[in-house]
């Protein structure tokens, strides 16, 4: 027979909240100011009614029950925070703790929106026994800061009713397990509301009552569903069950407790979210060098970011950094309700790996600087530069994406911003001088200027209707800058860049 083991978070929405407010809080606020909102009443309501389905203690102990009016609740606290139920959200959730958990156990099966279900037959040869495989999984899941019920059983029905009815069930003992089902009422189970309905018309109060009647018998009294249903509960038939897979990508929404002005204050939630992409990255061997960070506003569209690190990394605290940086060239349309990340583009370590023997000449590699560059300025604002095959001084070259283009030494002789020597002079006939900055557009030169170094003839590009033919110079001016001018066929005189 088949051990199951099923997870039952009651109040996994809740408990998200409330992680979220440990995080949210600023560093110094005690539970009495209104920046903390651990120390108050909170609940969740659902419904066409607005019915209270998850609480906390604090709401408890004021008095406010599963199942209360949204009045009734708020008549009970004047500070009562309360959130409307969200299924979407307990899904996602639910799918990474199922991510979480499959770090120590194979087989698992999603039961949203709040339930999992782990085979435990398979697992005890690897942990040894049922004992020992729970302390490990109770280990695990303790560093989510989520409550749980949880029960075994041989078929999935029976482990999942014991575990939200019963709470803490564990016996591989196949009588412990039948004694506590047959225990529960009626109620409990997973059936439509008529055929409780007719059950209960018949005398049956309990799940002992029901197991009484031969399945033959109950097949006569009532439909295949019910007996379909009674032989999955007793693990007669098998019970269908689809097993999760792991997610190739990351992805994380992290709903908060109050709304969020300050951006400031986003710095503590973001980086829980970066340190699950950081246990995520470094168990698959990934760096990341793209994340997508979504701020969804109250009263106005998502404010989506793109973060990208050239280099890669799996880092928390290198990622955290790009993002300060990024949200600090942002303005808000609203308070902030939610925070979203997702890795875009992801890489193998190895694939980044530079030369062994490289000379470290600084605690950030150029691909650091980059991306703490764009992140502060924007992507557009930093671009790399290529050479092209192009004797056309406007045209020898272009932007790219930094970093790109491996940097090559440039012909020619170097120029200091000295005054040109004879030596220097007499050099120029192995190459040609180049200033550091050409001007955005050619301007007229129209002043005095006094030429030290050429001609420099450029004739080309008449195969597309673009072509040159200029003398170009070193010349120097009046206040002593150092300018590349040339002179056209019509012997105008231009200025086209400047020596640095």
């Amino acid at each position: 027979m088949t051990l199951w083991l099923y997870l039952h978070f009651p109040a996994i929405q809740l408990d998200k909240l409330k992680m979220a407010a440990q995080v949210q809080t600023p560093d110094g606020a005690q539970p009495g100011d209104d920046l903390s909102a651990l120390s108050r009443p909170c609940i969740i309501v659902g419904g066409h009614d607005n019915r209270v389905m998850q609480l906390d203690q604090a709401a408890a102990q004021a008095g406010i029950k599963i199942g209360m009016g949204l009045a009734g609740a708020a008549a009970r606290s004047r500070e009562l925070l309360v959130h409307p139920y969200d299924e979407a959200d307990e899904k996602r959730t639910i799918r990474e703790i199922a991510q979480w958990l499959y770090l120590i156990t194979a087989d698992i099966a999603l039961f949203a929106p709040q339930g999992l279900l782990l085979k435990v037959s398979g697992m005890l040869a690897m942990y040894r026994d049922l004992s020992h495989y729970l302390n490990t999984l109770h280990a695990h899941l303790d560093t989510q800061s989520f409550s749980y019920r949880f029960a075994c059983g041989y078929s999935p029905e029976a482990a999942r009713l014991l575990a939200e009815h019963h709470g803490a069930l564990v016996s591989q003992d196949p009588k412990v397990l039948e004694s506590a089902l047959l225990g529960l009422p009626l109620t409990a189970l997973s059936l439509p509301a008529k055929a409780l309905e007719r059950l209960r018309r018949v005398g049956f109060k309990t799940v002992a009552d029901l197991f009484a009647l031969p399945l033959v018998e109950l097949g006569k009294r009532f439909d295949c569903e019910l007996v379909q249903y009674v032989s999955r509960l007793r693990g007669k038939v098998p019970h269908p069950v689809t097993f999760y897979q792991s997610e190739p990508e990351f992805e994380r929404h992290l709903p908060l407790l109050y709304e969020i002005e300050n951006l400031d204050w986003l710095n503590k939630p973001l980086l829980k979210l970066l340190v699950q992409q950081e246990q995520f990255l470094r168990l698959r061997n990934r760096h990341a060098t793209q994340l997508t960070l979504t701020l969804h506003q109250r009263d106005a569209e998502p404010l989506v970011l793109s973060i990208g690190r050239g280099e890669g990394t799996d880092r928390a605290d290198l990622w955290l950094t790009l993002c300060d940086l990024k949200l600090s060239t942002v303005t808000l349309s609203g308070p902030v309700q939610a925070i979203g990340l997702k890795v875009a583009q992801m890489c193998q370590p190895d694939e980044l790996m530079t030369d062994l023997f490289a000379e470290r000449r600084g605690t950030m590699t150029p691909a650091g600087l980059v991306a703490v560059l764009q992140a502060r300025l924007g992507e557009q604002a930093v671009q790399g530069v290529k050479a092209c095959d192009d004797l056309r001084p406007e045209r020898a070259s272009a932007y790219c994406t930094p970093l790109s283009v491996s940097g090559t030494p440039l012909a020619g002789t170097p120029f200091s911003g000295t005054p040109l020597s004879d030596d220097m002079m007499a050099s120029s006939a192995m190459g040609y001088l180049r200033p550091a900055f050409l001007l955005p557009t050619i301007q007229p030169l129209q002043h005095k200027v006094t030429v030290h170094l050429g001609p420099e003839r450029i004739c080309t590009g008449w195969w597309d209707a673009h072509g040159i033919e200029r003398d170009y110079f070193v010349a120097q001016d009046q206040q002593g800058r150092w300018l590349w001018v040339f002179r056209d066929r019509q012997q105008r005189w231009f200025c086209h860049g400047v020596f640095s």
